[in-house]
């Protein structure tokens, strides 16, 4: 049997969420799709079982996870923290860093690049249980070692006791759990935000709503800002209503690319609106050309660099 420990972002189908987890299987999809999304690869879920298997951590985390109080958030926060190291203290095997290094190389030319490592869990975005932002995410990740350390972390964050205690309640086995890891080339985005191809507030099926801010769309994800608010007719692409907020802060690359900061927000772009009409026409077209070919609503996460426009992940929304 041929064991798939890469696969550039194309190369997975949607439903081949055991190979790529939500994320990695979406974004493949996207890019199938002829979206335009930034390029990376999957270091998929098969990868991490194997390399827990080979170090002897999976069964050392079934000895540990067998003594938790489910009920008992220090016993939960006590067994995460013993698992994430147990991951932590191993290296990757030598075969899967031979891949994850030329993958790296390929999306990043002659210089290394600053990519985002995202955990993509094999149980995510799943329409009976939701498990978005259970995972870690990390921005501006430069560097061979740098992105070696952080598939650890993503790897250990299957384990944050939040996971933990949401995959017991929804009665999953967490011996058939997994997660793939997505590495994908960052966009310096000069605004960013989310685009949800229904209203998710009224449900109501023929608007779309668009929010945006400077810098990294982080800050509109998190809540750490109130961004831009775009009603949009879905049919028609006309603006039905929009509220400019003052953005005093934004989230932005640290000046050595590594990591990122928050910063202030230039006061002469402050209460200025974030897309233009042609911006909002462009995101439009794009999350109805998205909702169309996953067939159902989407809540996605954009990007604009240079004047273009980047889709960065996407979900099925699942509060409908």
């Amino acid at each position: 049997m041929i064991f798939l420990d890469i696969a550039y972002l194309g190369e997975i189908s949607r439903d081949r969420l055991d190979l790529g987890g939500g994320k990695g299987a979406s974004l493949s999809e996207m890019v199938r799709a002829g979206l335009p999304v930034p390029p990376g690869f999957v270091v998929c879920a098969g990868a991490f079982t194997r390399a827990m298997s080979a170090t002897g951590i999976s069964d050392q985390i079934a000895v540990v996870l067998d003594k938790v109080d489910y009920e008992n958030n220090d016993s939960l926060n006590k067994v995460s923290g013993e698992i994430k190291e147990l991951i932590r203290s191993k290296p990757l095997p030598p075969s899967l860093v031979q891949e994850i290094e030329s993958a790296y190389e390929k999306i990043s030319g002659e210089n290394p690049v600053p990519v985002a490592v995202r955990s993509s869990a094999t149980c995510e975005d799943l329409s009976e249980a939701s498990f978005a932002g259970q995972q870690e995410t990390f921005l501006y990740v430069l560097g061979k070692e740098d992105v070696h350390k952080y598939i650890r972390e993503c790897w250990a964050s299957l384990y944050n006791a939040r996971a933990i205690f949401y995959r017991k309640q929804k009665g999953f086995d967490e011996a058939q759990i997994s997660i793939a890891v997505v590495i994908q080339k960052m966009v310096n985005s000069e605004r960013a935000g989310v685009l949800f191809t229904v209203n998710p507030v009224t449900k109501d099926t023929e608007s779309m709503v668009i929010e945006g801010t400077w810098g990294l769309g982080e800050a509109v994800v998190s809540g750490f800002i109130t961004p831009d608010f775009y009603l949009i007719d879905k049919t028609s692409g006309d603006t039905q209503y929009v509220q400019v907020s003052k953005k005093d802060m934004m989230i932005v690359p640290n000046a050595a690319q590594k990591g990122t900061v928050k910063k202030e927000v230039p006061v002469e772009k402050r209460e200025k609106q974030v897309l233009a009409d042609s911006e909002i026409l462009q995101l439009v077209g794009l999350g109805k050309k998205l909702e169309e070919y996953m067939g159902c609503p989407q809540d996605i996460e954009w990007a604009i660099e240079a004047g273009k426009v980047y889709l960065l992940q996407s979900r099925a929304i699942t509060t409908l």
